[in-house]
């Protein structure tokens, strides 16, 4: 049953990609290479196809998986929470999914940023818009509180294992 979910999830990514002119399995393959495969195929597919659903872009889906890897890899929590967190928190503007991974982004102020530098009153900024001002404003905050560590640390060789038998 687990085995015919991924393979649908797989097949939707494919059929989402071809529509929308892009190569969605080849994005979660790049987001296991990102967390050094210490997240499962099926980890990797969910979160490409959660933020596509999101209308986030392959750059937007890779640095929350930088920014996944980092929290985890300083926290000590496992990759594909950090990940399935940092997607789910951004895609449904729900800060306090992303508290635990010590990414401290308000809405309020991410929105009122992105509207500054938009010329436009907060109001008057779209869901499409509010979603990509608070996205981007926890990639600003994960890539400046984790990416050293991302880049400098290695994911454990047991979390490798581990999501490859997953």
């Amino acid at each position: 049953s687990r085995n015919d979910a991924i393979s649908k999830l797989n097949e939707g990514l494919v059929f989402t990609g071809n529509a929308a002119g892009q190569n969605l399995t080849l994005v979660a393959d790049k987001l296991k290479e990102i967390t050094d495969n210490a997240i499962s195929a099926e980890q990797a597919m969910r979160a490409t196809a959660v933020g596509v659903s999101a209308g986030f872009d392959q750059s937007q889906i890779e640095d929350l998986a930088r920014v996944a890897k980092g929290a985890s890899l300083a926290l000590g929590r496992d990759m594909g929470d950090a990940m399935d967190r940092l997607i789910r928190g951004a895609a449904k503007l729900e800060p306090e999914i992303l508290d635990e991974l010590g990414i401290m982004v308000r809405l309020d102020d991410a929105t009122r940023q992105y509207a500054a530098s938009m010329n436009k009153a907060v109001g008057e900024l779209t869901q499409f818009e509010r979603r990509m001002a608070f996205t981007n404003a926890v990639i600003e905050d994960g890539l400046s509180k984790f990416q050293d560590i991302a880049g400098a640390v290695e994911a454990s060789p047991y979390t490798q294992l581990s999501a490859s038998f997953s």
